[in-house]
């Protein structure tokens, strides 16, 4: 990987490593005053359309934005100059527009949709839901102007100053749960959130204002780039929709499990998205303006290139960590969560959550470097294809898997479907190339996957045989054990790569095996 690009992803995930130690924080205080509470559970099930909207349409734009934003730079020669303000503008209104609305549709439809989920809550709780999905509403707005001010750093290679916005987000949300979860009970976790995504967007704005954006502001929302704009918006819409419905699903059948199960799932997510979070935001939010500038290349080598390099990179980093978690799931839950109102109850159910959902870290560093690979190619409509494929996967399995392994049944069919997507994704990326670059690219991967199980065998044989599992659980106990076991799993996995091979893969000279400089 040329030096350059290296850099800039340490960079990047230094910086993203505290927003996110920042973030597993605020998820520590929430399980701490809250635990795997029915108060918990309600305010989950409250935030299910706020959390879709924001979810869907913020990586929507940002996926959107970032390859607009690079091609636009490129025709207008300056992010500065008219050229390149006034057609800008005119979509990041009509965006904003689309946002706002999105937000107005949720606080009038909340009453009438949210009864989906009603389980038999009274008639008071259901009220609570309501007004809890109305207050979080503003997240969709506020979560659209974020992605369209973190697009345009990225595309001018500013990486670190947005991950710092997102350490202000978490500052604000710990201090808020801290402060008020004796008067607002959960509604401290909503004024968090809202009041942090404000803070975020005043925090970026503060970089983007040296642009001097309105000069050339323009009030339209309509120019002739905005059709082919709305047209591969929608699909992108549309694939983050039927993506972040999973925990829809979760959440309209966890609660027949009891109380405590959503909210054990949203602590076990929490973990498993960590790692992808912090790795894989660092390597994507850097490899996306690289895929972007590459999308018009009638060759495919300089893509696939890319491409093969971002992918490996960052299963370098996910296979030993989903082992990690997959052995450990007892300590990283003991370790992390269990204080305060979350007990040996709530400890027990995130574990068991966990553990099903630890394959799916791989999972999720492949999906998010293949979606943007694809997204910067001009391939989102066989991403919806897919994505449309795995939603009834994910349904089907989490109807069935249930009846054999109880809820860990319904984090297993996330688990499941995340991974035949991920797959999915890579083969259509791959099936284009040289077949001898799809051979390369196979051996790799064949031997990433042998590492990871030679680590995992390492690791398994060490907690079995030569440290067996304390009866009696403690915060000494389970951090001396996550610190033995993590030395087996990444020393272990870091033997067999080198044995395999693997360190040619990433060598820090030029691209591998004959591909083109990128």
């Amino acid at each position: 990987m040329p030096p350059r690009l290296r850099t800039a992803i340490y960079s990047v995930a230094s910086v993203v490593f505290v927003s996110k130690v920042l973030g597993f924080l605020r998820g520590m205080v929430i399980a701490d005053k809250f635990g795997t509470s029915a108060a918990y559970d309600l305010y989950l099930i409250a935030i299910i359309l706020p959390a879709l909207a924001s979810g869907v349409l913020g990586y929507a734009c940002y996926y959107q934005f970032v390859p607009f934003l690079t091609r636009q730079a490129e025709r207008a020669g300056s992010d500065r100059s008219a050229a390149f303000w006034r057609p800008t503008w005119s979509t990041v209104n009509l965006t904003l527009l689309i946002g706002a609305v999105a937000t107005l549709a949720i606080v009038l439809a909340a009453p009438y949709i949210m009864k989906i989920w009603d389980t038999g809550y009274l008639a008071g709780d259901f009220n609570l839901i309501v007004f809890y999905s109305r207050v979080t509403a503003a997240s969709v707005l506020l979560s659209v102007t974020e992605a369209f001010m973190r697009a345009l750093l990225n595309v001018r290679k500013t990486y670190t100053y947005p991950a710092i916005g997102l350490s202000l987000f978490n500052l604000f949300s710990i201090a808020a749960v801290l402060l008020w979860h004796q008067r607002f009970s959960v509604g401290a976790v909503a004024v968090g959130l809202v009041g942090g995504l404000l803070i975020q967007n005043l925090f970026l704005a503060l970089k983007l204002i040296r642009l001097r954006p309105f000069e050339h502001f323009r009030v339209t929302i309509i120019d002739k780039g905005s059709p082919l704009f709305l047209s591969v918006a929608s699909t992108l819409i549309l694939v983050e929709l039927i993506n972040r419905s999973y925990f829809m699903i979760d959440r309209y059948f966890a609660p027949h499990f009891g109380d405590g199960v959503i909210s054990a799932l949203s602590y076990g997510q929490i973990l498993v998205q960590l790692p992808e979070s912090i790795v894989g935001f660092a390597i994507g939010a850097v490899m996306f303006p690289v895929f972007s500038r590459q999308s018009d290349d009638v060759d495919t080598t300089t893509f696939a290139a890319a491409y093969r390099k971002g992918v490996t990179a960052a299963l370098l980093f996910a296979a030993p960590l989903a082992v990690f978690f997959y052995v450990n799931a007892e300590s990283l839950v003991y370790t992390v969560f269990h204080r305060g109102v979350f007990d040996d109850r709530s400890a027990a159910m995130t574990t068991s959550i966990l553990r099903t959902l630890a394959p799916s870290i791989i999972a999720l560093f492949v999906v998010s470097m293949s979606i943007r690979a694809c997204y910067a190619r001009g391939w989102s409509r066989p991403v919806l294809v897919f994505s449309v494929m795995l939603l009834f996967i994910k349904f089907g399995a989490t109807a069935l898997l249930p009846r054999w392994l109880d809820y860990p049944g319904i984090s297993a069919a996330s688990s499941l479907s995340l991974v035949l997507f991920a797959i999915l994704l890579m083969l259509y990326i791959v099936r284009r190339w040289p077949r001898e670059d799809m051979r390369s690219f196979g051996r790799t991967m064949f031997k990433l996957g042998a590492a990871g199980l030679l680590a995992y065998a390492a690791a398994y044989g060490f907690q079995r045989l030569i440290w067996p599992s304390a009866r009696e659980m403690t915060h000494v106990i389970s951090a001396v054990t996550l610190a033995a076991s993590g030395g087996v799993v990444f020393g272990s996995y870091g033997i067999a790569a080198w044995l395999l091979g693997l360190r040619r893969q990433f060598a820090a000279g030029g691209p591998s095996e004959g591909a083109a400089e990128w």
